[in-house]
């Protein structure tokens, strides 16, 4: 028996592949199948083309946009689920997985189970990041993760810094800064920026190459589409863009140079009621969103994985630990020069055929 833990996009290909070889198995989700993308903020839509998105098996429906909405994708997840009627158990939450003589031993919500492979599919939107910054207990005001940023209505007329400049944090400041909020930007490390594609073929095409390519050829080639906005404040990341997670599109600078959101620095610390950044300037903020990222969920089998710099599971060409084969941790590791979603289905593959 395989057990995947996960009932999100990774947990359900797995599944797929799984059941199409006919290999037994058991998804566990701790909550509902694609829980996470019910969860998110409203303007929130994928910055993948439908096409190189969908899942193994089976295409996002032909009435769907290019860059389909959380909301759809959500409802895509769950109509994927009943469409190859996959084996997934919802309401399971595993606390602890153990590898004991030769197999797996959970501890789960619902009771022991055990397994001979264990398949880690949670994610990497589920545990929310925030750093602790200088002086944050002093600063009096709201402090929320984007995790639980939903719209800009309860901002309407306050001043407000989004920290971070990834995906997400770009999407809320414009968010705000459309909707009647002064909106801040604190970016600490600089931002890349590419286009929204158009092209499937030419967004498959450029993965492969980018995979294959020496790194200095990858990087003369995304320096060739990513644009600069060092003349508006935005400044390039300080490592190789191989290595940066690109922001799609284009709306933060647009609004930047429209004078719709302030660019800011590095934080030095908080203070009453504001910020003082690395240059020494100091602003005034009424509520601060961390657009922090998050971190892989693997808590419950954290003892049993070794870990890279950047506290990632160390695996091997199949996927599996470096500890220990007969672990498999599929969708932790986000790449930078494709989508998560794009990479997902060839991750799996790969995990399961070496199974």
């Amino acid at each position: 028996m395989i057990c995947v833990v996960g009932g999100g996009p990774a947990g359900l290909a797995t599944a797929y592949e799984l059941q199409r070889r006919g290999l037994p198995y058991q998804v566990l989700e701790r909550h509902a199948v694609g829980y996470t993308w019910q969860n998110h903020y409203d303007r929130l839509h994928l910055h993948t083309l439908k096409q190189v998105s969908s899942l193994p098996g089976l295409p996002m429906p032909a009435n769907y946009p290019s860059f389909a909405s959380a909301t759809q994708f959500h409802a895509y997840l769950q109509s994927y689920a009943r469409h190859f009627q996959l084996n997934v158990a919802e309401g399971v939450d595993v606390k602890r997985a153990d590898y004991i003589d030769g197999r797996w031993q959970l501890a789960t919500n619902n009771g022991p189970l055990s397994c001979d492979t264990l398949i880690v599919a949670t994610g990497i939107w589920n545990n929310p990041y925030c750093p602790k910054l200088p002086g944050i207990e002093t600063f009096g005001g709201t402090i929320m993760h984007s995790n639980d940023y939903r719209n800009a209505r309860p901002f309407a007329g306050q001043r407000v810094l989004v920290v971070g400049a990834g995906n997400s944090g770009t999407e809320i400041a414009v968010d705000l800064s459309e909707h009647g909020a002064t909106a801040g930007i604190a970016i600490r490390n600089g931002s890349t920026f590419a286009p929204y594609p158009r092209s499937v073929t030419a967004v498959r095409t450029a993965a492969w190459v980018l995979r294959h390519v020496p790194r200095p050829v990858g990087e003369h080639l995304l320096a060739s589409v990513r644009r600069d906005f060092r003349h508006i404040g935005i400044r390039p990341p300080a490592e190789p863009l191989m290595d940066a997670y690109p922001v799609v599109g284009f709306e933060l600078p647009e609004a930047v140079a429209a004078g719709k959101v302030t660019v800011y620095g590095d934080i030095a610390q908080f203070v009453p009621g504001g910020v003082r950044f690395v240059d020494g300037h100091e602003a005034p903020f009424d509520s601060i969103i961390m657009a922090t990222g998050y971190r892989s969920t693997v808590q419950f089998v954290a003892h049993e994985l070794d870990f890279d710099d950047a506290g990632r599971p160390k695996v091997d060409r199949y996927w599996r630990s470096t500890r220990n084969p007969n672990l498999i941790c599929v969708g932790l590791h986000y790449p930078t020069t494709e989508g998560w979603l794009q990479k997902i289905g060839r991750v799996v593959h790969t995990a399961v055929r070496a199974l």
